[in-house]
């Protein structure tokens, strides 16, 4: 139709005056309820408008002419079929109904509001009801007639009408819709997604056909091409069955015309090369059709979860063929590993993705609401079989922003975890429907023939590979071979067997990240060293580098790697120290003290570790109980410089064995933490060696601060012990020298016993004697 079909109604005007209520309709929706939702149905209002007026023919004679109830009803239809959508409601009388209302009884009644409020006949508002939800009744009356009064409107065939506009609108739906706003499809078709800015549609309704043109991008876009074009030649072939023949309508064809020029473009923060065994900057291995089949989860439920065997290619489908795709559709698409800290992970990589400036604290959910108005945010969190790991409080955090993301339309999630472990990482993710998930297999042999050739293929076609051992059964290699020859000139330093021993962990079920400094606690190599180790690996790729909150981490490429390398480097010999440290950190968390087979082990393992403050008190404290030397220990907790947490050695001041206490005190004396003076002073009250008493008073008094002292006097006073106080004052004196006079000065207000005065007095005489 040339004209556009409000003119059409404006020189049919009649006794109805439709085209002016239609007016009053347009103004009231555009000035009072569009701006009311925070979607823009508006602009899709509009579009859907256009779209009709372009399907419907220009009629050649009278009898092809639309009437004015046909165009009035068609057009309130376009204006008021999602008017449910609209939040809140400025009426006078009714407003708390209209708002607790949802769903389609508040449609219905939001359209009999408004047709009452702006005077349009309730049989229009009947019609345009049935019209709005002609897509899912099955049974709507052919003719209908708009009466009031004795005046009357006649629609000839409302059925051509619902036809006209639930086809304009699946056509809207497909080609043009945003894909941060489905609230606003007719369909429920949510997986088919296209850029709506590469299509071209056009209609030639004189000759009968619609002309589709689209360039995809991407593979996934071809795939989606297909169903779509099986959809709509169904539904195409169900409207010009039902239109064909009235008011003009005659379509014959959909002219499909579409083109690819997809080339694969690593992303340059997000994709790795495939494998540490190989130049690839791209995947050797086409693996577009499981990701199409992932995709199609994606948009489907809004969500999507990949699982697999251990290093079957879960990372690479997703980095390497998933991201660069959707990164077509957004730039807010955030490829986040699951760590021990996964939110914070996630909002770091927001920033560093985006190049933001400002606040890392900034909430993340409010981070992620302010980017989607530059498009729909995407979230690929993978190895979540690390979930595990993950403490009471992080766990809350991440709940909270799976539900987020769940609950947004225009927020997409995928994660991808381990099939063997599913339900013990799962939880976060229970509210997703399990038909969401999607399994990566291992490699079909016969998948490689399109990438190697015919000659290359020698196994049974119907076995299957991991991606790194089909890659090295194609060349003819095995991984020890690879790894020997990459780490040649190394192999038999000790340190480096150290440096990989640490960050391999056989022990370890998943793979984990690591510091320098965690490294320095697991070798005691210098950092330089490490770095210098380091960075060789992560030239072959053994190792991979990333940085997370302003800190810069070192992982395994692969867990794959984790069995050659142990039997290459002979990583075996490093595991009592692994042990020795899990022994250390249980003991810890249970609070209890090692046993003598457990010190014996530390013995031989104390000059390859370094011990952390708990660790080395913990020691310290044991070597004490068990009647073991601790001078090597203290020397080595100074010279490392991590400190020595005094709380296990304070506990055996309640030993009943007189020699373990005066071992620990003098430990503390050395250690001289200002920690221990209160647990001290409180412990001389109940000492009953003498020999302890003593050692107890020197140690406080070594702090040499004014309060210890006078501490102690007082202590001392307490438990009415005369002979130690004389012996304090004596040893105050030789200790402070000079220094002593101002504090004997205050002791001797206090004192009562005319003893220990006269003790005082004469030590001040000396004092005076020698100013």
């Amino acid at each position: 139709m040339q004209s556009k079909l409000e003119d059409v109604l404006r020189n049919k005007e009649r006794e109805l005056k439709l085209h002016q209520r239609f007016l009053d309709l347009k103004n009231f929706c555009e000035e009072q309820f569009f701006s009311l939702i925070d979607l823009p149905l508006k602009q899709h209002v509009e579009s859907l408008k256009e779209l009709i007026e372009k399907i419907i023919p220009d009629p050649k004679d009278r009898t092809e002419e639309m009437f004015s109830g046909e165009i009035f009803t068609l057009l309130g239809t376009i204006y008021l079929h999602d008017i449910g959508l609209v939040k809140d409601y400025h009426w006078d009388t009714n407003g708390e109904i209209f708002k607790t209302l949802d769903g389609n009884d508040k449609k219905i009644l939001l359209n009999y509001g408004i047709g009452e409020k702006l005077d349009i006949p309730g049989m229009a508002i009947e019609i345009i009801n049935h019209l709005t939800f002609s897509n899912v009744l099955k049974k709507i009356p052919i003719e209908w007639t708009i009466t009031e009064d004795s005046r009357k409107a006649i629609i000839r065939n409302t059925k051509v009408i619902s036809h006209v506009f639930n086809f304009s609108h699946l056509l809207l739906d497909i080609f043009y819709s945003d894909l941060r706003y489905p609230k606003l499809r007719r369909y429920p078709d949510r997986h088919f997604v296209l850029r709506p800015g590469d299509v071209t549609v056009d209609i030639d309704s004189r000759k009968g056909t619609i002309h589709i043109k689209y360039n995809a991008k991407f593979p996934y876009e071809l795939h989606v091409l297909n169903n779509v074009k099986s959809y709509v030649e169904g539904m195409f072939s169900v409207f010009k069955n039902n239109v064909n023949g009235k008011y003009g309508f005659h379509y014959k064809d959909i002219i499909w015309d579409i083109t690819s020029d997809f080339t694969y473009e690593r992303d340059i923060f997000e994709v790795p090369k495939f494998s540490p065994y190989n130049e690839y900057q791209g995947p050797p291995f086409e693996r577009w059709e499981k990701a199409s089949l992932i995709l199609d989860k994606l948009f489907s439920y809004g969500y999507a979860i990949a699982t697999g065997d251990a290093a079957t290619g879960k990372t690479t489908v997703l980095r390497s063929f998933i991201m660069p795709q959707i990164l077509s559709i957004s730039p807010n698409v955030f490829y986040c590993e699951m760590w021990e800290r996964p939110v914070s992970e996630i909002k770091d990589v927001i920033y560093k993705r985006l190049m933001l400036t400002g606040s890392p604290e900034f909430d993340v959910i409010s981070l992620c609401k302010k980017q989607l108005s530059n498009g729909p945010c995407f979230f690929i969190i993978d190895n979540c079989e690390r979930y595990i790991y993950v403490d009471t409080q992080e766990r809350e955090k991440f709940e909270r922003f799976v539900s987020f993301c769940i609950e947004h339309d225009d927020v997409f999630l995928i994660i991808s975890g381990e099939k063997e472990t599913f339900f013990e990482w799962y939880e976060p993710f229970s509210n997703m429907y399990l038909s969401a998930l999607c399994e990566i297999k291992p490699l079909d042999s016969s998948k490689a023939v399109d990438t190697y050739g015919e000659e290359k293929i020698v196994r049974d076609l119907n076995e299957r590979y991991k991606p790194v051992e089909f890659e090295l059964f194609l060349a003819n290699l095995s991984v020890e071979k690879v790894l020997e020859d990459v780490l040649k000139g190394v192999k038999e330093d000790r340190d480096f067997r150290k440096i990989m021993a640490s960050i391999t962990d056989m022990n370890a079920k998943h793979l984990k990240r690591y510091t320098t400094e965690d490294i320095f606690f697991e070798t005691r190599i210098p950092h330089k060293k490490i770095i210098g180790y380091l960075n060789l690996l992560k030239e072959k790729d053994i190792v991979r580098e990333s940085e997370s909150m302003g800190q810069v981490y070192y992982y395994l490429s692969n867990r794959y790697l984790k069995e050659p390398l142990c039997a290459i480097l002979k990583l075996d010999e490093f595991e009592e120290g692994k042990k020795i440290r899990n022994i250390l950190q249980n003991s810890l968390v249970n609070d209890v003290f090692l046993n003598v087979e457990t010190l014996q082990i530390l013995e031989r393992w104390k000059d390859d570790l370094v011990f952390s403050k708990e660790e080395m008190g913990l020691i310290l404290a044991s070597l004490i109980l068990q009647s073991r030397g601790y001078i090597h220990f203290f020397e080595k907790a100074k010279k490392d410089e991590k400190g020595i947490d005094i709380q296990p050695i304070l506990k055996l001041l309640y030993t009943d064995d007189a020699g373990k206490r005066g071992e620990a005190i003098k430990l503390l004396i050395e250690i001289q933490d200002k920690d221990m003076i209160n647990p001290l002073l409180s412990h001389l009250k109940k000492e009953h060696a003498i020999e302890i008493k003593d050692l107890l008073i020197k140690g406080i008094s070594l702090t040499g601060k004014k309060k210890a002292i006078l501490a102690i006097m007082n202590a001392l006073k307490e438990i009415n012990d005369r002979q130690l106080r004389l012996r304090a004052i004596d040893f105050f004196y030789a200790l402070l020298d000079g220094n002593l006079k101002d504090i004997l000065t205050d002791i001797s207000e206090k004192e009562e016993d005319p003893i220990v005065l006269m003790k005082i007095d004469s030590i001040l005489s000396k004092i005076r004697e020698t100013e």
